[in-house]
Parts: structure tokens; sequence; C-alpha cells
């Protein structure tokens, strides 16, 4: 599963419809409607590990990959079990310079804005790479062309 920031991941793309997406990889396992966000809705498919999200008030288009899937990559090399060093100043050092670094006493987040890209560690290991459509302002994605 190769990722593309600012596009989406293999032939995925942010902004593409449920429907499509769905008749691409399957009918999800799970649905879940957020509990802080009802325009919101989270799509699972356990054997991908993957979860991804959709703006129901924007068309019901995609805008948000979570995974946790092995298989992620970037530029050939498997993202999740990677040294979270190694992600963030080898692998993705040419397309990021500056992390925001959340501490949560058992995990940490490393997060950047300009991709809207976020690694998960634990123990010195990213365990889980998200990405979402970054946006042109506070009220508008930046979906790609």
């Amino acid at each position: 599963m190769e990722i593309k920031p600012k596009i989406g991941f293999d032939n995925i793309k942010y902004g593409m419809y449920r429907k499509d997406i769905i008749s691409i990889l399957g009918e999800p396992d799970r649905i879940v409607t957020d509990e802080n966000d009802e325009f919101e809705q989270r799509l699972e498919w356990n054997e991908l590990k993957i979860r991804l999200t959709f703006q129901l008030d924007d068309d019901d288009r995609f805008t948000y990959l979570t995974s946790k899937n092995t298989e992620t990559e970037f530029n050939g090399e498997r993202i999740i079990g990677m040294d979270i060093n190694d992600a963030k100043n080898k692998l993705f050092a040419e397309i990021i310079s500056e992390w925001e670094v959340e501490d949560y006493q058992f995990f940490e987040t490393h997060f950047n804005e300009d991709l809207w890209l976020t690694l998960r560690s634990e123990f010195g290991k990213v365990l889980e790479f998200e990405m979402g459509v970054p946006f042109k302002n506070e009220n508008e994605y930046n979906w790609p062309n």
C-alpha cells in the first residue's frame, strides 16, 4: 500500500466518493459515526487494517486515512515497525523538515501540518500511520487534481 502525500494511497485519492472506494476495496467491516461530529464517518476494513474517514456534509468524500497495515509504504520502504527516528530523519526527510511531537505518556505522535501526516510511535517504533487531505484555508480542503 503505497502512500502518496497530498494525494492518497495506491489508486485511491482524497476527494473520491465512498461508493467509488467501496467498489475498489469492497464492503467495509464496520462503519462508525464520530460521536463529536455527526457529519464524519469512518469505514474500517479489518483485513487491510485501514480506516478511511468520509465527510458526509461534503458529498461523502474521502478525507483521512489511518493505517496499521504493515505493508504501508513510502518510497518503497515499509513504515509500520520502522524506527521512528529513521522514519522522520531518513524516510520523510526530503519532504518534511518540521515535526510537532506530542507525548501522551504511553505513546507519541509526530505530526506535520503541511502534509497533514502523523506517525504514532511506541517504544521507538512506528505503530500507526495517519494522513489527511491538506487544507487550503480554515474551511476548504486542498483536493488533489
